[in-house]
């Protein structure tokens, strides 16, 4: 049962990563940062490799699901596809009906991430405090 739960938590995950995904200029791979599981992710991911390859070629099904931590992809991968399905609605209506609130709520989210990975950088110099505010400046002209 723990390793269930386990699952069940990582596609609760998966679900923050894919309401993410809807919410333009929120990206689902912020959320699985602030929520411990980017690294899991992107490694997960890269294990989908010619190894991997050659395992599901030879039907070592078994150790194919291992190899690429199937488990653990397939928790994420179905919390963000039922995110996305469920909320792509809800979003549609929220920027149609409510701008300016959806929007503001959206720039929060943002600034709020960007402060949480922010915090995460150690060993600041000013050359990187130079370049943030230069990517901020550039940011806010773009826009």
């Amino acid at each position: 049962m723990k390793g269930l739960l386990k699952y069940i938590v990582t596609a609760i995950k998966g679900a923050c990563m894919g309401a993410a995904d809807v919410i333009p200029g929120v990206s689902g791979g912020t959320i699985a940062f602030i929520m411990g599981i980017y690294d899991e992710f992107v490694g997960s991911i890269a294990r989908v490799d010619s190894e991997a390859v050659k395992l599901l070629l030879k039907g070592r099904f078994r150790d194919f699901w291992k190899h690429i931590n199937g488990w653990f992809l397939l928790s994420i991968v179905a919390g963000i596809g039922v995110s996305v399905v469920a909320l792509a609605g809800l979003m549609q209506m929220l920027l149609s009906g409510h701008p300016i609130q959806t929007w503001a709520f959206f720039f929060g989210l943002i600034v709020a991430s960007s402060i949480f990975i922010l915090r995460g950088i150690s060993g600041w110099k000013l050359r990187e405090g130079l370049f943030l505010v230069l990517g901020c400046v550039l940011g806010v002209t773009v826009c």
